[in-house]
């Protein structure tokens, strides 16, 4: 009890402490140990945590084709690639290449399986994600708050800014556009549709006339081009949500290893 639960924390908090002062110590042999030895450790622990997770794949395909469990057919078929790659990796090499260079010679089996049967795979894989992205999409795009609108609209501009079609559509429908969204956000508040439709037509011939005087065909603002609008949509609101996801993320990182460093977090022995 004592190796599994005691000596793994003190070996834990030992560590956690030891690499955080290298950052804050001013001692020379600690810092060497931060930036040169502690990242050494890890990728050789990464090995191994490689393996076991290899060890841990075979066993669990093993015992599915043994016991004939659902699907089971499918996992003859990882078992096969998981052994044939082996092979060619570790057993046979058919080129005069040295072990280890062998697997990115263009003549051998291993890279031959790996560029003509892996990879293609893996591209089907990705290909496939996109329609299940897209299924997702059409189920987050549904209008139901304002939440769901700007997701919506936001999504639209960034595809069509996306593609070349975008950088075509002209100024006239972007204004139509706009002037939708600004209609689609006070639609609550007009009582009467027929009210509701004819300040809509008005509105946008309103736009529309502006936009003519204002010679805006021959020299397009900038709000007025979807790419624009994809590259700022993309350089401030989209940089905006992404930094705080990642303070947010940092912070949960900082209090998850402080619980670990202390002893509290018992999570990774299988408590």
């Amino acid at each position: 009890m004592f190796i599994k639960r005691q000596l793994a924390i003190i070996v834990m908090m030992s560590m956690g402490f030891l690499a955080l002062s290298g950052y804050f110590l001013n001692f020379s042999v600690l810092r060497e140990f931060t930036d040169r030895d502690a990242p050494q450790w890890y990728m050789i622990i990464a090995g191994f945590a490689a393996f076991l997770g290899c060890l841990n794949l075979l066993q669990l395909h093993i015992q599915k084709v043994v016991n004939k469990q659902k699907n089971w057919q499918y996992s003859i078929f990882t078992l096969l690639g998981f052994i044939i790659m082996i092979v060619f990796a570790f057993v046979y090499k058919n080129v005069d290449t040295p072990w280890g260079p062998h697997l990115k010679d263009e003549n051998s089996s291993f890279y031959w399986m790996y560029n003509f049967i892996y990879l293609p795979l893996a591209s089907t894989m990705f290909a496939l994600l996109a329609f299940f992205v897209a299924s997702a999409s059409y189920r987050a795009f549904r209008i139901r708050n304002f939440e769901a609108t700007l997701l919506l609209i936001s999504g639209v501009l960034l595809m069509l800014g996306r593609v070349p079609i975008g950088a075509i559509i002209p100024w006239w429908v972007v204004v139509i556009m706009y002037v939708s969204f600004l209609f689609a956000m006070i639609a609550s508040k007009i009582k009467n549709r027929k009210v509701f439709f004819i300040s809509f037509i008005c509105v946008n011939l309103l736009c529309l006339f502006l936009g003519f005087q204002l010679e805006w065909n021959t020299s397009t603002p900038l709000f007025l081009l979807i790419p624009s609008i994809q590259e700022w949509i993309m350089a401030v609101p989209a940089t905006a949500g992404s930094r705080a996801i990642m303070i947010g993320i940092a912070l949960g990182i900082v209090a998850q290893s402080f619980r670990i460093i202390t002893g509290r977090e018992r999570s990774i022995l299988g408590d």
